[in-house]
């Protein structure tokens, strides 16, 4: 990182640090604000020496990442409804990702990787499902972190809802293979795995 280089008035500039300490936790910095603390839970064994363990004590950098996903998003929610005049009163957002860490465990030939990154968006509104669509494309072409995780060809379902209605409105599928989900496959291999378990006994 060159410090005192000029950039383009268009280029905007985030500087965050860190300091690490004891164990696994990892504090992160950003100038004029509350710092922010790192740790992976407890129990969180990642082999030898088993003494490197979280203590919960933080957020997990995967916490934090899909946090910083959510509120990126909302925020730019925010301002293409103003441009585009979609009406809504709030909005909450639910993410889970689902990740494969034998890399960083025990197969370490793998590299860990994120199979699947659930994104459900719920607006109180009375939209229709046209603008819905058009709402949810053009959040998606101006938010940085949605373009961040495309960037990385991560597998991306995003799911946007009206009030409590039990189906999306719209929902877009990025980086998904042909065929059946991730999550599918993931959640077909358990029960294939728990009925083998089921017959040993």
């Amino acid at each position: 990182m060159k410090e005192g280089v000029q950039y383009p008035c268009y280029i905007g500039i985030s500087d965050v640090s860190t300091t690490s300490f004891e164990q696994m936790r990892v504090e992160a910095f950003f100038e004029g604000q509350p710092s922010i603390m790192f740790d992976e839970p407890a129990g969180f064994d990642i082999g030898d020496p088993p003494e490197l363990q979280g203590r919960s004590r933080g957020w997990t950098p995967v916490h934090a990442q899909l946090a910083a996903l959510a509120g990126c998003t909302s925020i730019t929610c925010t301002v293409v409804a103003r441009d585009m005049k979609f009406k809504y009163k709030s909005m909450r957002t639910k993410i889970r990702s689902l990740i494969d860490i034998r890399g960083f465990f025990f197969d370490l030939h793998l590299q860990p990787q994120y199979q699947q990154i659930n994104f459900d968006l719920f607006f109180d509104t009375k939209e229709s499902a046209a603008r819905m669509k058009a709402f949810a494309n053009e959040v998606d072409r101006r938010c940085p972190q949605i373009g961040l995780f495309h960037k990385a060809k991560m597998p991306l379902v995003m799911s946007w809802y009206r009030g409590n209605e039990p189906k999306p409105l719209h929902e877009d599928c990025f980086d998904l293979p042909k065929g059946p989900t991730p999550e599918e496959k993931l959640i077909a291999q358990a029960k294939a795995e728990a009925k083998k378990k089921s017959k040993k006994k």
